[in-house]
């Protein structure tokens, strides 16, 4: 068993590899072309124009993946088939399901590497991708000092105060984990508060369960730290301002998405957002799983009733069909209509639930 096991490996990796390679230039393409007039017109350097199509080949690759085990599993079944050899291997007791198990396996390999690839790759290329459209490209100019994010927190600096938060919620007008510096003329600290949150409202800024600490021109401490539950504060600064450009979901790493998730307190929207995400990516990562084994019965039932072509146009339905029906539950969650475990799981749940029927029936 373990040679067939090898055999069946090595197929659908040949396919896999070939199917990943042609999806991710057919995208590649797409870009292009739906990108030529802003690289013709701004008079883009070339240079400037690969290397943004360079840093988006990873974010396609990772959204080509579970359509190429899909079609990679179909076209290994649809092979075997037409060589009998899977009518060989069933007279000798070896079940579908059996042929089925390496398949899954290196599913599950690919998955991990797509969980590390949301964790260590696609974030910090999804942001210099962005960053390289808006400033080189569409040459929007940055200002300065505006807030910038760095190691998950959000840094704003202005004349007279220096901001620091952990996470902005500016759907719901907060930041969290905050602190600021008051500085005088000369950019000397005078004043610091720590607060877990601030919201900012019609009257301003009020901070919420922190300490507030005063310093003299020298640096010493002029009083004991003071606690407070509430201070209303008079900055001058607007949210919209301390928040900066918000991050994309593409741009988070799996913790990013958990942390943000966390620090906006369920049941929030910006909370189930975030939720919704996280579980996405997740769900995203399994389909890889459940489609290499959604091709055998696939491919067993269609070269029987029309053999590779239909078998292959069915892979690309049912490819369009799950992009459809994820966007739509994702989308149920993120207002609120389904919990967001129920919102990301649900698509594989059906397309895995429908591959253990086709099985079933086989003969």
């Amino acid at each position: 068993m373990r040679l067939i096991s090898w055999y069946m490996c090595r197929y659908f990796l040949g396919y896999f590899g070939a199917g990943l390679a042609g999806c991710a230039a057919l995208l590649l393409l797409v870009e292009l072309f739906d990108r030529i007039d802003t690289f013709v017109g701004r008079q883009v350097w070339w240079m400037d124009a690969v290397q943004y199509l360079a840093l988006k080949l990873p974010w396609m690759l990772y959204q080509m993946v579970p359509a190429a085990c899909l079609l990679a599993s179909v076209l290994t079944f649809s092979t075997l088939n037409r060589h009998q050899e899977t009518v060989a291997l069933r007279a000798h007791g070896v079940s579908p399901w059996r042929l089925t198990r390496p398949l899954c396996l290196l599913g599950g390999l690919i998955c991990a590497l797509l969980l590390l690839s949301q964790e260590y790759v696609l974030p910090y290329t999804n942001q210099r991708a962005n960053l390289l459209w808006r400033t080189r490209i569409q040459r929007v100019k940055v200002e300065p000092r505006l807030g910038l994010f760095k190691k998950g927190h959000i840094w704003y600096r202005s004349p007279e105060r220096l901001w620091s938060a952990q996470s902005s919620v500016p759907l719901e007008q907060r930041l969290l984990g905050v602190t600021i510096y008051e500085l005088d003329t000369r950019g000397i600290i005078r004043q610091r508060y720590d607060a877990t949150e601030a919201r900012y409202d019609a009257q301003g800024w009020l901070l919420l369960d922190g300490i507030q600490r005063r310093f003299t021109a020298e640096g010493l401490f002029a009083g004991p730290p003071q606690r407070f539950a509430t201070l209303r504060a008079a900055f001058p600064e607007p949210l919209e301002t301390l928040s900066a450009v918000p991050k994309e979901p593409e741009e988070l790493t799996l913790s990013e998405t958990l942390a943000y998730a966390h620090a906006a307190q369920p049941p929030h929207s910006a909370a189930l957002k975030y939720l919704v995400e996280f579980h996405g990516k997740l769900a995203y990562a399994a389909l890889c799983i459940i489609m290499a084994g959604f091709g055998m019965p696939l491919a067993l039932h269609m070269n029987r009733n029309g053999g590779t072509t239909l078998a292959l146009s069915l892979t690309l339905l049912c490819g369009f069909t799950y992009v459809i029906l994820h966007n739509l539950i994702l989308a149920l969650g993120h207002n609120g209509r389904l919990p967001p475990v129920v919102a990301a799981w649900t698509a594989n749940g059906l397309f895995g639930g429908g591959g253990a029927y086709l099985a079933a029936r086989l003969r």
